[in-house]
């Protein structure tokens, strides 16, 4: 597995590049910050193939119940008819038998009907909301802020790199390699893009894991709550 950097460990290596820049070792740390950067995108693209059967399984059992209650209620309505046959037959008992049956068979309908009410409204908006909101910039468009920044960097770093070596040519020497520190200052505006584009994208995948895990778990739970009521 690649190496990658944590949240509190990104955080310390950039207030120390801050404090220091032509000592601190963010540079090194920089190639790790993209490892992370595409390990969480593919774990956030795993995430949403999920939530997208997810939410199609959701719509489908909002369906099938909707499709539910219409049959009941036409079952219902039938047996109201029958007893109104009854009754212009002269046969009051079974007449009465059939409507007690069918205000029986009213009551629990309302409790279906809340559920399926709660279901669109706690769990099926939420996930069309997650889904088609938050989760669609996923594999691209989420990291294309990131993505530019450490191309930035790189063309920059190879830049003056170039530049360097070519100095060191013009008096006669070789230089094998460019360290960070040695070009942290000339370095810094592009060093700082990087660093708060990592930033935005930390934060912002942080917004979707609360959404698809605590959010989520909540809007459930107060789906099978009212299941109680």
């Amino acid at each position: 597995m690649p190496e990658c950097v944590s949240v509190s460990e990104f955080v310390q290596e950039v207030q120390e590049d801050w404090s220091s820049p032509t000592t601190s070792s963010f540079t090194s740390k920089m190639m790790g910050c993209r490892n992370t950067v595409y390990v969480l995108e593919e774990a956030l693209d795993s995430d949403r193939m999920v939530l997208q059967k997810m939410k199609k399984a959701a719509k489908a059992k909002y369906a099938s119940g909707q499709d539910h209650v219409s049959h009941l209620e036409q079952y219902i309505n039938s047996m109201e008819k029958l007893a109104v046959n009854c009754h212009s037959n002269g046969e009051t008992e079974v007449c009465s038998a059939f409507c007690r049956l069918a205000d029986f068979s009213k009551e629990l309908i309302s409790p279906m009907k809340n559920l399926l009410k709660s279901m669109l409204h706690n769990i099926n908006f939420f996930l069309d909301s997650i889904v088609k909101g938050d989760l669609r910039e996923v594999k691209g468009d989420l990291k294309k802020p990131f993505d530019r920044a450490w191309r930035d960097y790189e063309s920059r770093f190879k830049q003056v790199e170039k530049e360097k070596r070519e100095l060191a040519r013009q008096y006669g020497m070789v230089r094998s390699e460019v360290s960070g520190g040695e070009i942290a200052e000339e370095l810094e505006k592009e060093r700082r893009s990087f660093q708060l584009s990592m930033c935005e994208y930390l934060i912002k995948v942080n917004e979707i894991k609360t959404k698809r895990g605590v959010d989520l778990l909540q809007n459930l739970i107060k789906h099978y709550h009212s299941q109680n009521k």
